[in-house]
């Protein structure tokens, strides 16, 4: 593995340990409170259509229904490991559950909860936002496969709308009320963490499989890609 890699590793992971133990320790801290203030206070009826539509792509069963479109178009393509990898995704939600638990932060008091929410288990606790972690891990790898197997115009277009909805995920979700500044930023790191792991995982595969990672490398064309099994 390289060794730049490592260090980004060690450093994501170190940087999420402490934001993790603080939140646990500390709870709010005061910049929650001020950038809270400060991205409630707009009021612009397209800014916050915007942050619901965003933010809705992550509520209830969206993600899985999202997941499993993009694996399913995978598997179409007979594209068996990449389906398995954008599965693989869905462990985010899972990660953010684990911690969620374990941190116990509390949500902005402008939260409420579903009653018809069948995770309240855990989604009662705001840190990491779960939202957050799964578009970074799942969004960013749909980025990764568009860069390896599309070209032109495809290529950008999915990768523009990749980075925007990770971008814009973050502020939707302190926007309406459903975390603070922090969770949103202990995700990013979580989930680019969480996201890198998988990437590695899914060359890993690839190479146990006796396959270069030039050898899946089909702009335009992965269907007619062959796996030696």
């Amino acid at each position: 593995m390289d060794r730049k890699l490592v260090v980004i590793l060690v450093l994501l992971f170190l940087s999420a340990t402490v934001l993790s133990v603080a939140a646990y320790t500390f709870g709010v801290f005061p910049f929650d409170l001020k950038v809270a203030f400060a991205l409630r206070g707009e009021d612009n009826p397209a800014f916050a259509a915007l942050m619901t539509a965003v933010s809705f792509l992550g509520d209830g069963w969206m993600p899985v229904i999202l997941v499993g479109a993009v694996a399913a178009i995978c598997a179409f393509k007979r594209m068996w490991i990449e389906a398995a990898f954008v599965l693989a995704t869905l462990t985010g939600g899972l990660l953010a559950g684990i911690l969620k638990m374990l941190v116990g932060r509390s949500r902005p008091p402008s939260f409420s909860m579903n009653p018809n929410d069948i995770f309240q288990s855990f989604n009662q606790y705001a840190y990491p936002s779960g939202h957050v972690l799964l578009f970074v891990v799942f969004f960013g790898f749909v980025a990764f496969l568009a860069w390896k197997f599309l070209a032109g115009w495809k290529r950008w277009i999915t990768l523009s709308v990749c980075a925007v909805l990770i971008v814009l995920i973050g502020p939707s979700r302190i926007y309406l009320g459903e975390h603070w500044v922090s969770d949103v930023i202990g995700s990013y790191i979580i989930g680019t963490f969480w996201l890198i792991i998988l990437i590695l995982l899914y060359k890993f595969v690839l190479y146990r499989r006796g396959l270069k990672e030039d050898d899946v490398d089909c702009p335009e064309h992965p269907e007619n890609i062959t796996y030696p099994y």
